[in-house]
């Protein structure tokens, strides 16, 4: 029985074992493909679409990175996305490259599960980057991080500030820090992401996204807390396959307005 147990250790253990591959392909700033032909989504973190601002930067950066070389995959936690695509921490040599991203400000910090043994790491790294403005955190690509930040990032940009907009004009300001104003009125809650929609037709119209990592932070059972709501949302205004979009990770970027009597 002893042994039995010790095999069955030794077999789970190599289901966690460090993976050694060479990159062929990037796809974009987080995403690539092995020479095993394996898609990997680099654990931790979010750079920008190749078709979105600073994209084609954060691109570059990781083919300077990995391209053509050879790197130590390790997991944490869940072995994939939703894709089929290998969730991991990349190392060349002793550099974990998801840190370096981060750190020089081609990345931004995106949670896939809760306890990412390096979360702690990687949510200073990002701080620090967006405080004095590294890599694309001198334009507009990432929303702050926390709203003290954001708050020095708009008081920064007063001077520009065209003041609150209406959710209806949102898609006109693609690109820029805002304030968008209007009343949510659905709202719907996946395993991956909280949608609460300006309008019906979310598939054309403004909506706010939630990754469900960062619902900790957010007032209990907040599809219902939210919905029917008047507010004024906070952050940088993105396309999303045809809609415009903003990615809330703090509670302070969502203010609820006092309806009128």
């Amino acid at each position: 029985m002893r042994d039995v147990l010790i095999f069955m250790l030794v077999l789970c253990s190599g289901l966690f074992a460090d993976e050694v591959t060479r990159v062929i392909k990037i796809n974009d700033g987080d995403t690539f493909m092995t020479s095993d032909s394996e898609y990997v989504r680099m654990l931790g973190i979010d750079a920008a679409e190749t078709y979105q601002p600073g994209g084609d930067i954060a691109t570059e950066m990781l083919e300077k990175y990995i391209s053509g070389k050879t790197v130590r995959l390790v997991r944490d936690g869940s072995d994939k996305d939703h894709f089929g695509r290998l969730l991991r921490y990349v190392y060349v040599d002793s550099l974990m490259v998801n840190a370096e991203m981060v750190k020089k400000g081609y990345a931004t910090v995106r949670l896939y599960q809760k306890h990412l043994k390096y979360q702690d790491s990687l949510e200073q790294l990002e701080k620090e980057a967006c405080r004095i403005g590294k890599g694309l955190w001198a334009f507009n690509v990432f929303t702050p991080p926390s709203i003290e930040l954001l708050k020095e990032k708009l008081a920064k940009e007063s001077l520009k500030d065209s003041g609150v907009i209406s959710w209806i004009d949102a898609d006109k300001h693609i690109g820029e820090l805002a304030v968008v104003e209007g009343t949510i009125v659905t709202t719907y809650l996946s395993d991956k992401v909280l949608h609460l929609n300006f309008n019906e037709d979310y598939h054309r119209y403004f909506n706010v996204a939630v990754f469900t990592t960062e619902l900790y932070k957010f007032p209990a059972h907040p599809d219902e807390y939210y919905r029917n709501k008047k507010v004024r949302v906070t952050g940088i205004i993105k396309g999303y396959k045809g809609a415009p979009n903003m990615v809330v990770k703090d509670p302070g970027q969502i203010e609820v307005l006092k309806q009128e009597q």
